[in-house]
């Protein structure tokens, strides 16, 4: 009985886990989007409820302010994190390309 084709390099399955796994994580990622929306549209909704009751504010234009600024900040908190650990990340290899020492902390 022969092995795997020389071309394949007997990675077909290792393949098809590792697409698996990436169309699982997708998955993942769309739920926690989808909880994070609601958690805002609900945060969002008991906000507007409160500040609407004890003034003369709209319900709605409100709820959909205060929901938008519930996604928004996170959202750009975890964006603006993300830019500086890439930008950390681009320096740091940089630095050790630059004499092929690792960079000193």
């Amino acid at each position: 009985m022969k092995g795997p084709a020389p071309d394949e390099g007997g990675f077909q399955e290792t393949r098809r886990d590792m697409q698996r796994a990436i169309r699982r994580l997708n998955v993942l990622e769309y739920m926690i989007v989808v909880a994070a929306v609601v958690v805002a549209l609900v945060g969002g909704w008991v906000v507007a409820f409160l500040v609407s009751a004890g003034t003369e504010l709209s319900f709605r234009p409100t709820w959909a302010i205060v929901s938008l600024v519930l996604l928004i900040i996170p959202a750009a908190v975890v964006f603006g994190r993300e830019r500086m650990e890439a930008k950390r990340r681009r320096g740091a290899r940089s630095r050790k390309g630059n004499d092929g020492a690792p960079p000193s902390a």
